[in-house]
């Protein structure tokens, strides 16, 4: 723990994408960050790897899940793991290798300056994104917008966020979704809590020889659903929303 009391463990769920994982946790580890590395049910040889990396790196803890049980519930053991821990900080970073990991240190200096705040990155992508994928974050941010009544959160899909856990997990483990949509409900949710939130770019690219876990239209089906739910959501809290804002101006 540093001088400001604050204490910050990487979380890293892991399906599919295991060899691309001991990157990541390469990286991090040399940064000095613990990692929490999350077996999300991959298949025995990809579990091999991941213990092996469990052994070769001496600040690797590895949660095992039987069976896939998706992103929204990898993090969630995550932060339980955390939280058990002793960390005040946890760091969501994808196990893909599409985030820029010369990034963190910034990420968690900003911690040590906000500790409070929810530090989220925002995407900065090169000619490798699928245009559809870019499509599709332009029509959840317009939603995020509606169900926050705001314009301050420029990206609700980014995985890449540092959570202050003392305020964010007692949300994020009530969260309703497993999947894909775990990213926006817990930005949303997180928002109508009234924790504040601060943006920065980061580089995201994807490899040609990647490994995607988007189903297109299942998840696409459970994004709108998400979105849904948060609308109707955003109705039942519309008076705690503006009283908030309107003292908040006062």
């Amino acid at each position: 723990m540093d001088s400001a009391g604050v204490k910050i463990c990487a979380i890293v769920p892991v399906y599919r994408h295991e060899k691309t994982s001991r990157h990541v946790v390469e990286s991090l580890v040399n940064l000095n960050v613990p990692v929490i590395l999350i077996d999300d049910g991959n298949a025995p040889e990809g579990r091999e790897i991941l213990v092996q990396i469990a052994k070769d790196f001496a600040d690797v803890e590895l949660v095992t899940h039987k069976c896939n049980r998706g992103k929204g519930a990898a993090m969630r053991s995550g932060m339980e793991a955390a939280v058990a821990a002793g960390f005040t900080h946890a760091l969501q970073v994808d196990a893909d290798g599409q985030h820029d990991m010369e990034a963190v240190p910034f990420f968690i200096n900003e911690v040590r300056e906000h500790p409070d705040d929810l530090i989220c990155g925002y995407p900065e992508y090169d000619e490798s994104v699928p245009k559809a994928r870019e499509q599709g974050r332009k029509i959840t941010n317009f939603w995020v917008a509606i169900e926050t009544l705001s314009l301050k959160i420029p990206d609700a899909m980014c995985g890449f966020r540092i959570y202050p856990l003392a305020s964010s997990w007692p949300v994020m483990k009530c969260l309703r979704n497993n999947r894909m949509g775990v990213d926006i409900e817990s930005i949303v949710r997180l928002a109508w809590a009234g924790l504040q939130m601060r943006f920065f770019p980061i580089k995201v690219r994807y490899p040609e020889d990647g490994v995607s876990n988007f189903r297109m239209f299942h998840d696409n089906v459970v994004i709108s659903m998400t979105h849904t739910m948060l609308c109707f959501g955003m109705l039942i809290r519309l008076p705690l929303i503006l009283t908030r804002r309107l003292f908040k101006k006062k």
